[in-house]
């Protein structure tokens, strides 16, 4: 895969700042890692059931919210300005010779540790290190997997570009979108 994933979050944060996801109390970024956690979960419950996504049906609900976590983790980069690259962070739980469960739990495992590293405020080339291996997880079970990561993610922005639920009004109100 030749793709330029500094680049790719930069613009998944542009746009995510530009439609008011990161205003109001959204800022903290340990919320994000753990909306992350929760779309794992989702994929794994899509796995266990064997379900189509409800939003993008022709796809597996598994790789919609592996999409979905890519997203977020991306938009995560672009707002720490993270470089991607070559992490020298272990990522055998997301190996193929794994359950599809421990394959899960990698990657909330790399979450988890990326987390640690931005709460302790790591330098930069240390967090850079945990954010390349949360990347390198969420690829490595997708690939495992079969999926297009990229075309998920792709079709999942345009979807969530016209979802009501997703309009900053829509999300202000009572049991929206908000955190």
């Amino acid at each position: 895969m030749n793709i330029d994933f500094d680049k790719l979050s930069k613009s998944i944060h542009a746009n995510n700042v530009k439609v008011g996801w990161w205003d109001g109390g959204q800022t903290c970024i340990f919320q994000k890692i753990q909306m992350a956690s929760t779309e794992i979960a989702e994929a794994t419950e899509g796995a266990r059931k064997n379900l189509m996504d409800d939003k993008l049906p022709h796809r597996k609900m598994e790789e919609v919210e592996l999409a979905d976590v890519f997203i977020r983790v991306l938009d995560l980069g672009g707002r720490m300005n993270l470089s991607y690259a070559e992490s020298w962070i272990e990522t055998e739980w997301c190996d193929s010779s794994n359950s599809l469960g421990m394959q899960h739990l990698g990657i909330n495992k790399a979450l988890i540790q990326f987390a640690e590293h931005a709460y302790r405020d790591s330098p930069a080339p240390t967090l850079n290190a945990y954010y390349s291996a949360a990347i390198s997880c969420i690829l490595k079970v997708v690939s495992n997997r079969g999926y297009d990561i990229m075309a998920a993610m792709h079709e999942k922005i345009e979807f969530n570009a016209t979802r009501a639920d997703h309009k900053l009004e829509n999300r202000a109100k009572e049991n929206g979108k908000g955190f």
